[in-house]
Order: structure tokens, then sequence, then C-alpha cells
């Protein structure tokens, strides 16, 4: 009997000694259950990030299951990574990038709406999507930059960098030039090759500019900067420009250029000899267009800068680098295309009223005046 009250002591105390170790180390493995990793990637020039991640450490006591992982956003390896983890497909290169449980979020600016959405996303929340939206100053309305933003700025920075006036006369002096064959089939030919020739010459200075870029630069945390200052610049030249042309008219400066002086004076003349068939005639059209694009490229240089540095700084693959640059082409020349197709349909010479291009150029100034605050300070 003896042994029997020793053994049931015996066993009560072995479950009393052990209970509290089974029971903390099954609060231990729920616990490890409820944690939630949030992957946070930043960028310590932007604003935004700060904000976010301040945000998030303060909400550390109140989440004990947040596990906050912070890396760089230029660590495109980790960032394919967490978001082919998270079923996301070619996430957008864009600081801060956050990921937690099966939401993915990218602000532009970080209000209590977003902390909202942060929270609720730590308590289990599939909240709605809302990837890559930026804010529209004055319209106070939301634009999806993951779809919108890089089309956009290609766009436009491509019609400013368009808006050329020595390249637009270069191609009325060789439409007026053509004219005189009376044949829409020549002005077609020699017009076209004028265009082609100015494309290719400037589709390759700003593909190797770009692939310069980057090289020596590549995605660091200056690149907003130095994207920011080309853009700056850009847009400092272009109202002097405005200012210039308000006072004066719009005209070119290259005009009075010893190379250009030279390319012009030899067109005219191969031109001008009857003789000369059409390979010479062909061959001095692409001499000039060639001699005017890259004569004129350093007076706008902070445009094909600022547009390949944000590319850059997108972190688009070199197709898609490509095809941007493709893109921006099309609305470089798209002033030029414009008179060059009025003139082979009509056989007359279309040319913008002088006070269109004029306010143009002012508004090309403050485009990259407003790119130059939005990568230099963000929004």
């Amino acid at each position: 009997m003896k042994k029997v009250i020793l053994s049931v002591i015996f066993l009560a105390g072995l479950i009393f000694l052990f209970t509290p170790l089974v029971s903390a180390q099954e609060d231990i493995e729920e616990t490890e259950e409820e944690k939630i990793t949030v992957y946070f990637f930043e960028d310590r020039l932007c604003p935004v990030c700060r904000d976010q991640k301040e945000f998030m450490e303060e909400i550390k006591d109140d989440y004990p299951q947040m596990e906050l992982k912070i890396y760089p956003i230029s660590d495109f390896d980790k960032l394919q990574e967490i978001a082919a983890m998270h079923g996301v497909e070619d996430p957008a290169i864009m600081a801060p990038t956050t990921f937690i449980g099966d939401n993915y979020f990218q602000f532009s600016h970080f209000t209590e709406d977003h902390k909202q959405r942060i929270i609720r996303a730590l308590e289990g929340e599939l909240v709605d999507e809302d990837c890559c939206m930026v804010r529209v100053p004055l319209l106070n309305i939301d634009v999806d930059i993951s779809e919108w933003s890089l089309p956009l700025i290609t766009a436009m920075l491509g019609s400013l960098d368009g808006f050329n006036v020595c390249s637009i006369g270069a191609l009325i002096l060789i439409l007026s030039i053509v004219l005189v064959f009376k044949s829409r089939k020549k002005i077609f030919f020699y017009g076209g090759i004028f265009i082609f020739t100015t494309v290719a010459v400037y589709g390759v200075l700003v593909f190797m500019w770009g692939q310069l870029f980057r090289a020596l630069i590549g995605h660091s945390e200056m690149l907003s900067y130095i994207v920011g200052a080309a853009a700056f610049f850009g847009g400092v030249y272009f109202f002097k420009e405005f200012y210039r042309f308000f006072r004066y008219g719009p005209t070119c400066e290259s005009s009075t250029n010893k190379l250009a002086v030279k390319a012009t004076k030899k067109v005219q003349e191969v031109f001008a000899d009857s003789k000369k068939g059409t390979l010479a005639l062909a061959t001095s059209i692409m001499f000039f267009a060639a001699i005017i694009t890259i004569v004129e490229l350093p007076c706008s240089v902070g445009i094909p800068l600022a547009f390949t540095g944000v590319l850059i700084e997108a972190g688009v693959s070199l197709t898609v680098f490509i095809s941007y640059i493709l893109f921006y082409l099309f609305f470089y020349m798209l002033i030029e295309i414009i008179i060059f197709a009025g003139a082979v349909l009509t056989r007359e010479i279309w040319i913008a009223n002088s006070k269109a291009i004029t306010w143009v150029t002012l508004f090309g100034s403050l485009v990259l005046f407003y790119l130059a605050y939005y990568y230099i300070f963000g929004l």
C-alpha cells in the first residue's frame, strides 16, 4: 500500500513539475506562429521611408508579433526574392516598398490613412491593393506610378527635348530645298533620310550616355540627387531660352557654330549642283543631320541625362531601357514628323507660331523644376 501511495505522489510531482514547461513551450510555439515578418525596403535619402520607418518603430510595443527586417532598395536580388515569396512579379523599384503578410505597399507619401493600412495588415487583414500610388498636386487624386509614371515622364521629357529650334530649323531648311523637286516621293525620301538620321544619331547618343551613367553610378544613394540636379539645370536652360524667346523670338543660337555653318553650306552646295546623283544628295543630308544633332546635344543634355537617370533608378532591364528610349525618340521627333508629314501632303511647310514655342519652353522649364524637386526633396 505504501508503494502505491509513493508511486502516486511521485507521478503527481512529475506532472506538477513538467506541466508549466509544456505550457511554456506551447506558448512559445503559439507566439512563433503568430509572428508577422515585415520586409521593409528603404532609401536613406527618402523622407517617406523615414516617416514610415519611424512609425513602425513606434508601434513595435503594441504589436510584439511584428518582426521588422530592413533592406536597402538598391538590393535588387533581395527585393526580387521577397517579392517572389509574396507572389509579386516584377515589383517596381520604388522606396519605400513594404511586404506584410499578403500585403504589398509602395507609398509616395505617408499619411494617417497609410498608418491605418499598415496596422490592419499587421492584424492579419488583406488591405485593398494600393501599390505605387502618387498624389497629383492641386487635383488631389492618386495615380498608379507603376503603370503611368515612366511612360508619362518619357512622353513629357521627349516632347520637351523635341522643341529644339535648331533641329526644327534644320528640317525646314532641308524641306525648303527639296520642295523645288515638286515631287512627293522625293520630299518623302530626302526628308525621311533627315528624320531617320536624326533619330539614329540621337538614339545612339542617349543610349551610350545611359549605359555610361549606369556603369559609373549604378543605383546608388546619390542617384536621386544626380537626376534632380540634371533636371534642375535643364530647367534653368529652358527658362533662359524662354526669356530669350520672349524678348527676341525663337532663334537658334547654334546657327553661328562653325561646324553647323560648314555643314549647312555643304548641303546647299550639293543640292545646287544639278550633276549630283541621289546617293550624293542623301549622303549630304545624313552628314548635315548628324552634325546638327551632335552640335545641339550639349545645349539640352540635362533632359536626356535626367531621363536616363530616371530609368536607371527605376531598375528597368536592358530591353525595357531600349524600349523607353525608342518611346522617348518618338516624342522627341513628333513635332518634326508633323512638319514633315505636312510638307509631303501639301508641299508646304507648316511652322508653329513663335508664341506657342515660347510658352511651351516656359512650361518645359516648370516641368523640369518639378522633377528636380521630386528627386531631390521627395513629394
